[in-house]
């Protein structure tokens, strides 16, 4: 398998080892906010689902065949909405939504050929690489991750 395909796709299967491994975590915890004026550790959990929806909908489809990707929501709106959402909704429906797209997200980025990664693809005004473009997506995971990881040490 490519390298840069491994890459992406452990950090996945990762990502949602640690997505399970804060389910056990006291609720208080995880809607406590991480800092003043930040989120709580499940409204950053809540706000990867429609962002890994995004993907899996209206870029991974579009990139894949060259067609013109949909506009994207605005990312403001959508992570409120998503935060709202994550603080009224069940700590344990946050989590096995969020996993199950991760999942799903997954599955269709293991299914597509090698040869697809290392192509220069436009994105918006941009060209990238699939494996740029989720490489950017695994950063932004990898800082959400470490804000909450240190929010843990902290607590």
């Amino acid at each position: 398998m490519l390298r840069e395909k491994l890459e992406i796709i452990e950090h996945h299967q990762n990502f949602i080892l640690f997505l399970k491994s804060m389910k056990t975590f006291d609720e208080r915890l995880l809607r406590k906010p991480i800092g003043e004026r930040k989120w709580s550790i499940i409204e950053i959990v809540g706000h990867f689902y429609p962002w890994d929806e995004l993907v899996l909908q209206q870029r991974l489809p579009y990139m894949l065949t060259g067609e013109s990707l949909p506009i994207a929501p605005s990312s403001d709106d959508l992570n409120m909405q998503s935060s709202l959402l994550a603080r009224t909704e069940a700590v344990e429906k946050t989590f096995e939504k969020c996993i199950r797209i991760r999942k799903d997200l997954l599955h269709q980025l293991s299914q597509i050929p090698v040869e697809y990664w290392l192509i220069k693809l436009q994105i918006n005004q941009s060209h990238l690489t699939l494996y740029e473009y989720l490489k950017g997506l695994m950063e932004h995971d990898n800082h959400h991750i470490n804000q909450v990881k240190s929010s843990l040490r902290n607590s």
